[in-house]
């Protein structure tokens, strides 16, 4: 486990972009799983930057979006979202996208059909995540028991389909940013607190491979 601390959101998003560029750089056909957060568009913002003057190529990437909102309960999807701050900004291959379905008649079988992509491109190399004031992770809400791969969550915003614990888990390397001042409370209990389902993004302490990045205003208790 690694715990990087950096000035400002703006230093962190940077150390960011450039930690996702390595990992392209590093496996080109990466299977990479993507946080929808507005708190990561600046990071997007610049791998695009890197992409546009040739020093990334996203042509062999494979995106999964971790989480999509159900249609009915939400106006945007998050994956037009991520065509906005990233997808639309690099070359990746449109059929290299992958994302849940917004809408089913059968939820069971889109979560089971996410879950069978993910693992058909043998799993995902990276994810890239935000950790929620609450300690939830993707769509993973705080909660007695955790679902282990892809399923429906209720939330504030309306119902989605998220990758599960065990989903992110099973990933060779997770990248977990926490940035703000109202992530100061649970970072420690994320970083270094039992793991419980209450605080789901604490399991990320039992990865073998986990990077938890943090501005200065999210790791003032850690």
């Amino acid at each position: 486990m690694s715990v990087l601390v950096y000035r400002d959101s703006d230093t962190l998003s940077q150390a960011l972009a450039t930690l996702l560029a390595g990992c392209i750089i590093e496996k080109p056909n990466s299977a990479l799983g993507l946080d929808c957060s507005a708190t990561l568009a600046p990071a997007y913002r610049k791998i695009a930057g890197m992409t546009s003057d040739g020093l990334l190529d996203w042509a062999c990437v494979r995106a999964f979006n971790l989480c999509e909102h159900v249609k009915q309960d939400a106006e945007a999807s998050d994956e037009s979202r991520m065509h906005t701050m990233l997808y639309d900004r690099v070359n990746i291959l449109s059929e290299n996208i992958y994302a849940p379905s917004a809408e089913a008649r059968d939820w069971s079988v889109i979560c089971n059909d996410y879950e069978n992509a993910i693992l058909d491109v043998g799993g995902l190399d990276t994810v890239v995540c935000t950790v929620g004031a609450d300690g939830r992770i993707a769509c993973n809400m705080p909660k007695a028991e955790l679902a282990p791969v892809t399923h429906v969550e209720r939330t504030e915003n309306g119902r989605v389909v998220t990758v599960g614990i065990s989903t992110i888990m099973a990933a060779k390397r997770v990248i977990a940013v926490l940035s703000g001042y109202e992530l100061s409370k649970i970072a420690p209990l994320v970083i270094s607190g039992p793991v419980l389902p209450n605080v789901p993004a604490s399991f990320l302490q039992l990865h073998h491979n986990v990077i938890f990045m943090l501005d200065e205003d999210a790791a003032e208790h850690v």
